[in-house]
């Protein structure tokens, strides 16, 4: 502006050119221009207007045209407040103001501004008014954060004031700081006489209790507490009160209500809204003059004013001041402002923190104007710092008050919103408007989220009169209302507490209200129930009554130790004793002495708290004995109990389980009798053929023809491995067959069989296989599993006569109870494997008998009817089960459930070609225990012909003698089932006893699996099944004998 100012065309106005102008003028002026704080003169009769850089921030649009104008022109749209207050100026008597309001157009619009001001006469030489001086401050910003820090002080207060629950604020002294109008109610003492005291002054006998450890607590470690207590107030008023306390800076907002009468208030009150307001005063600038060539600074009195340092203490320097910047600063507005003397500008402004007298910082908005001489070289800037600190502490105070009344608004659980109420409408009636609503205004109205901002008449059309008559009233009066309101369009009741928010003409009414229908309906109730609760006693009692006097069941009342204080009359009828023969007396008086503990215990359990139920005998009068059952209940410090007499269902029940225990005798004889039908039937075709064989075999020898032999030994023998074929079906079905049991992953079983089963069922049939990712590891015996496997598929493709589909499919599987139960198997984890075809299918008799052995629907030659019964067996004896789903016409599924073996260790398969037998070492001796001579023989004939020596015995204590002997042994081979005393499993452990390490091959017709431990054989035992081809036995031998060979011990 120092520019502007001197390129004016001054000569053509009243003050004439520069240099004219007069010591007052030029000072003013200089003083004006160094100042950051905004600055304007008004000079000569025309009242011409000369300003500063920081004025010309406040003209906004009418800087630059402003210069050299008359100031009331400038500041026509104020003219009329301006007026009185130039007038009085230049008559001489100085203006100061802290706040006026102003409406300015400055910025092309209506503008509400406040302004801080002084305005000072200055007289010429002549000692004339030749114009005033003014320094002034626009502090609008300032008056409007109060304005709004006020009005969110009246909502908190407001909504504390109109809550149903009560409200008392704490220091961290414990003493009263506030409370509001319900906590005075609820105490009926007066606000003066709480207000100050101690807590613990106030309500004596508190600070023990423990709600005064809760408080305390709460107080110390800055966490909730809540509790609900019994309290006696000081007049003897005895309430139980629920109270929540929560630390808030203050010390602690305790919440508390009256729960004696069942009131429902669901006010959950957060942190009250700041309870002092700033008060804030005009900034007051420091205006200081520093002449860089003594270094002398000049500061105005301000300095002490605003900022505390007396005159005698400030050193005129310009280090002084730099000294009395924050540290953190300093450096900064050093450079900044050297920077600025140092070059051609003529301003510098900063913000920094600087120091009080006291030690404090303030934050200061500080501007210099430099002055320089005809070179250009600085020589001088003058300043002002404004103190920034108030208007920063109020703004930041704003800021908490809007967050605490937001943080409290959304948090209640009571309704809150702000309405707008007119009074403009044609018809002349009320209406309002929500224009601010808390989330619980929603949920306990019902109305929807659209509601905000729409006039009520229009969008709620049903909404009563009322409503808009009470709430009017409120915003025409000013005065605030609480009542209890219903509202049939709502459906609900509410207590409601309605104020004017502001000023009237704002006509704006705060509402905080509680949905109280739940409490108006059970008074109601109670009304109700009152006015009829006599009669029905009367009626229950008579109803009771006659229960007890009627009822065929026996009813007791009985104390803790087991004692009959009351019977009803059903004990004479049922047991024969009179009511005084009972009650009295010890109730295991009448219980049979095997019952005695059971009784005791269940009505001790009812004494603990517990609803026995129970059955016991009583003997009757007459000697015999009745079952009763009995349902229990404790009552304070007796018991109530109902028996009934079951004996008839006892006796029908015992009836019941003999008739079904016969017809399951039944049913296995009938089982029994079919298994043996069968088994004589295929066994004596094939005993026929070996018997015919060996007759023909006998004859052809007697004649000589010996080639013909050879045909009649293959049927023999053929007919010898069908006969074992079927004794393995047998077994298998019977869960007796020998299993080798391996861990193997049924996922690679099913691949490694698939070209296989294609090749069985033939072309017309797809296969198809599905194997689940991951699946679990089995323990069973692999051969068995693709025999079953190899079985369930013939049986799909004999289903599908005309061609189909067999899918196989393998998955994991966790069995729960119900699930479980269903397939009659335990809970646990199993792999399933399931055949499934497209074919006939089986109706549910079909389904329910074919595990039978023998039963089949194949035309006669297709099948044994052993199939289905040997998998069954199988599986049962793996730990598992089968199950059939089928429709028929639509097809069938059977799924084999096989538990998951969770060892680590990989299967290994062993299948491998059978190698050469080779014959014995010089010396190998093999000892043979059977008590069938002829098997016996051909073990031996059979071992001497690979070049053995063999030893015989008939039973376990024969050889025992050979086995506690010296003679040499390589091999024991033993049948498991032996005669007198010990079987082969017995026989082996002995034999091991004497000598460590021993082989051992277990010969056997079927598994023992109790004797061979299901399977699971010691290291350098196995296992062969009758009957077995002589080859396959010396192979056996050879493995067992040759292995090992170097650390087999010897006798």
């Amino acid at each position: 502006m120092g520019s502007r100012i001197r390129t004016h065309a001054w000569a053509d106005t009243s003050l004439g050119a520069p240099d004219t102008w007069s010591t007052a003028l030029s000072t003013l002026v200089s003083v004006m221009l160094g100042s950051n704080q905004a600055m304007f003169i008004a000079w000569g009769p025309e009242q011409l207007i000369l300003y500063n850089d920081a004025y010309s921030q406040i003209l906004a649009s009418k800087h630059p045209n402003a210069l050299g104008r008359n100031f009331l022109d400038v500041w026509d749209e104020i003219r009329a407040d301006l007026i009185p207050i130039v007038e009085q100026a230049y008559a001489g008597e100085p203006v100061h103001m802290d706040d006026i309001k102003l409406i300015m157009h400055r910025k092309g619009y209506a503008e509400e501004t406040h302004f801080s001001f002084s305005y000072t006469p200055v007289r010429d030489e002549t000692g004339q008014i030749a114009g005033f001086f003014c320094p002034c401050n626009e502090i609008t910003g300032q008056v409007l954060a109060e304005r709004r820090l006020r009005e969110s002080d009246a909502r908190a207060k407001g909504v504390l004031d109109g809550m149903a629950e009560s409200f008392a604020l704490l220091d961290r002294e414990f003493r009263i700081v506030d409370l509001n109008v319900e906590a005075l109610r609820l105490d009926a003492r007066p606000r003066e006489a709480l207000i100050g005291q101690s807590h613990w002054e106030a309500y004596p006998g508190s600070e023990g209790t423990e709600l005064g450890l809760r408080y305390k607590q709460a107080m110390a470690e800055r966490v909730t507490a809540e509790l609900k207590h019994r309290y006696t107030w000081p007049d003897g008023r005895e309430t139980w009160l629920e109270t929540r306390a929560y630390p808030v800076e203050e010390g602690l907002a305790v919440f508390f209500r009256d729960i004696t009468e069942q009131k429902q208030v669901d006010a959950a009150a957060q942190e009250t809204a700041e309870r002092y307001r700033l008060a804030v005063r005009a900034t007051n600038d420091a205006i200081w003059d520093w002449h860089f060539a003594t270094n002398n600074v000049l500061w105005n009195e301000a300095l002490e004013t605003a900022y505390g340092h007396k005159p005698k203490d400030v050193l005129p320097t310009g280090e002084w001041w730099i000294d009395h910047i924050h540290p953190d600063d300093r450096q900064k507005i050093d450079d900044n402002i050297h920077r600025v003397i140092d070059s051609s500008a003529e301003s510098w402004h900063d913000e920094y923190r600087f120091r009080r007298a006291d030690g404090s910082y303030a934050e200061v908005l500080d501007r210099g104007h430099v002055i320089r001489d005809e070179t250009g070289r600085a020589i001088r800037m003058i300043g002002a710092m404004l103190d920034l600190t108030e208007q920063r502490r109020s703004q930041a105070a704003l800021r908490d008050s809007e967050e605490r009344y937001r943080t409290l608004f959304n948090s209640i659980e009571s309704g809150f919103c702000v309405v707008e109420v007119r009074f403009d409408r044609p018809d002349g009636l009320t209406d309002y408007r929500v224009i601010e609503a808390n989330p619980a205004f929603y949920k306990q109205t019902g109305f929807p989220d659209s509601v905000l901002g729409q006039w009520l008449r229009e969008a709620v059309p049903d909404l009563e009169e009322h409503w808009y008559e009470a709430y009017g009233r409120v915003a025409r009066t000013g005065l605030a209302e609480r009542f209890e309101q219903g509202s049939d369009a709502l459906g609900r009741w509410f207590d409601v507490y309605a104020f004017r928010l502001s000023e009237a003409a704002h006509l704006r009414v705060a509402i905080l209200f509680n949905d109280v229908s739940a409490r108006r309906n059970a008074e109601e109730r109670l009304r109700q129930l009152n006015e009829t609760l006599e009669a029905e006693v009367v009626a229950r009692t008579a109803e009771r009554d006659s229960i007890w006097e009627t009822s065929p069941d026996l009813m007791v009342v009985i104390d803790t130790e087991g004692y009959f204080l009351r019977v009803s009359p059903a004990w004479t009828a049922l047991l024969g004793y009179t009511l005084d023969e009972v009650v009295g007396h010890q109730v295991n008086k009448f219980v049979v002495a095997e019952d005695h503990v059971e009784t005791l215990g269940a009505f001790e359990l009812a004494a603990q708290g517990g609803r026995p139920k129970f059955q016991n005998r009583y003997r009757h009068k007459d000697g015999t004995l009745r079952w009763i059952s009995w349902v229990a209940a404790p009552a304070g410090e007796v018991t109530y109990a109902i028996g009934r007499d079951v004996t008839a269902e006892k006796s029908a029940a015992s009836e019941l389980e003999q008739a079904q225990a016969a017809l399951r005798q039944s049913q296995k004889m009938e089982a029994v009798g079919q298994l043996t039908g069968g088994l004589a039937h295929d066994f004596n075709n094939l005993l026929a053929g070996i018997s015919g064989s060996l007759e023909l075999m006998n004859t052809r020898i007697a004649q000589g023809r010996l080639p013909d032999v050879e045909r009649y030994l293959v049927a023999a023998q053929g007919a010898t491995k069908r006969a074992a074929a079927l004794t393995h079906r047998l077994l298998a079905f019977s869960r007796r067959q020998t299993l080798d049991p391996k861990q193997t992953n049924v996922g690679s079983l099913i691949s490694g069989m698939e070209d296989l089963i294609r090749r069985t069922v033939g072309p017309s049939i797809s296969v198809e296989s599905v194997v689940g990712g991951g699946v679990w590891s089995v323990l069973v015996d692999p051969n068995q599993l693709e025999n079953a496997l190899l079985n369930l598929c013939i049986n799909a493709r004999d289903a599908m006569p005309d061609g189909g589909k067999i899918t196989i499919e393998t998955c994991n599987r966790w069995l729960d109870d119900r699930a479980a139960r269903t397939r009659d198997l335990a809970p646990g984890q199993y792999v399933s494997l399931c055949v499934s075809d497209n074919g006939t299918g089986m109706a549910p008799d079909v389904v329910e008998k074919a595990f039978d052995p023998f039963f089949t629907t194949k035309p006669i030659g297709m099948g044994t009817g052993l199939g289905l019964s040997m998998i069954y067996g199988f599986a049962r004896q793996s730990g598992g089960g089968v199950r059939i789903y089928s429709e028929v016409g639509q097809g069938t599924m059977v799924c084999i459930y096989l538990p998951r073996h969770v060892e680590s260790a990989e299967s290994v398969d062993e299948a491998t070609q059978a190698p050469a037998i080779e014959r014995a070492r010089a010396g190998e001796t093999v000892l043979v225990i059977d008590d069938e001579p002829l098997v016996r023989m051909l073990v031996v004939e059979a071992l001497e012909e690979l070049g053995y020596a063999a030893i015989e015995a008939s039973d376990g204590p024969s050889a025992m003698k050979v086995l506690s002997s010296d003679v040499r042994l390589d091999l024991l081979i033993t049948d498991v089932g032996l005669p007198n005393g010990m079987n082969g499993r017995q026989v082996a452990e002995a034999a091991r006893q004497f000598r460590p390490g021993l082989n051992v091959l277990f010969i056997t017709g079927y598994a023992e699996n109790a004797v061979l431990n299901h399977g699971h054989l010691e290291h350098g035992m196995q296992v062969i099944t009758k009957p077995f081809e002589m080859a396959e036995l010396g192979r056996r031998i050879q493995a067992i004998i040759s292995q090992d060979v170097q650390d087999r011990p010897r006798a």
